[in-house]
């Protein structure tokens, strides 16, 4: 990687001054430097050197199998595009990702971060059209992505990408054998939310197959299979990972959506008031009290805080 040819590719991300980079030797040693080349045999680094009116510099070459990691420095505006790539743009999550594209592979690198940031942000503003694109950045992701919690990260990404593309079938086979793997918490909290979200959209799609299941004696049973797995499996972090708020609220609301569709209206109900009062400050709780004014009179209000 030369940076100076990234500075095209950046366009609007002007880089003002080259970022510091460190280079961690298996010895243990340190090397801060400015990376000028990079490939999977040798490096070629510059040294500042000097002090006052004497600084000048000096490259150096590494051979790679002599480096523990490569910690690279941060470019200008891409921490801040780090630290928020969550809520970020496609388009800009997408400028980071093919920067640091060559180095997916690499410990420490944010590649991983930024592609799955960048998966997500293309599902999340273009869910009809994106998981074509989504699809394969995640699978390059899980094929070369040197962390385990990026890999994990992607394989949630191709899940919801699945869900998206509307395969299903796929999406809560993979998902299954998931939560199987996996013995972090977070990530079953995550990949049970995916099986609830994929068995709600399968309810979905069932009844509007069959309007009138509720009398159809071989549909019927399926239809409440699926609602009473959804429900279970929205309501498990409340349940259970209650001090999970985020992922709490979340199962909350989508019981409560699960109930609404279902015309269970006065259990939708109770579920958005026990989240407005229960995790207040999360962030569903205001999209709970919208709901709760849309459809009924008199929402709950939110408890006053204690000073």
């Amino acid at each position: 990687m030369i940076r100076v040819c990234f500075a095209v590719l950046l366009g609007s991300l002007p880089l003002a001054l080259a970022a510091q980079d460190v280079i961690v030797l298996k010895t243990g040693e340190n090397i801060a430097c400015q990376i000028d080349d990079l490939t999977d045999k040798i490096v070629n680094f510059t040294l500042s050197t000097g002090s006052g009116n004497a600084v000048g510099s000096a490259r150096r070459t590494i051979q790679t199998d002599q480096i523990e990691r490569i910690e690279f420095g941060f470019e200008a505006g891409e921490e801040t595009a780090f630290a928020r790539r969550g809520e970020a743009p496609a388009s800009l999550l997408k400028t980071w990702w093919d920067y640091h594209f060559p180095h997916l592979h690499r410990p420490r690198s944010r590649s991983a971060a930024f592609g799955v940031a960048y998966g997500n942000a293309l599902l999340r503003e273009d869910p009809g059209n994106s998981p074509a694109r989504a699809l394969p950045l995640f699978d390059h992701i899980i094929a070369r992505a040197w962390s385990p919690d990026d890999v994990a990260a992607a394989k949630q990404g191709r899940l919801r990408a699945l869900m998206a593309k509307g395969d299903l079938a796929t999406a809560t086979a993979e998902a299954r054998v998931l939560a199987r793997e996996t013995e972090d918490p977070a990530l079953l909290i995550e990949v049970e939310h995916l099986l609830a979200t994929a068995d709600f959209a399968a309810l979905r799609t069932l009844e509007e197959e069959h309007p009138r299941w509720i009398e159809d004696d071989e549909v019927r049973p399926k239809r409440n299979e699926l609602f009473h797995r959804a429900l279970d499996g929205f309501l498990k972090p409340h349940l259970f990972h209650a001090t999970r708020e985020e992922a709490a609220a979340r199962g909350l609301f989508s019981a409560a959506e699960l109930y609404h569709f279902a015309k269970e209206n006065d259990e939708a109900r109770a579920r958005w008031e026990d989240l407005v009062k229960l995790y207040p400050s999360t962030t569903h709780a205001a999209e709970s009290t919208k709901r709760l004014e849309t459809l009924f009179q008199n929402p709950p209000t939110a408890p006053t805080a204690v000073p």
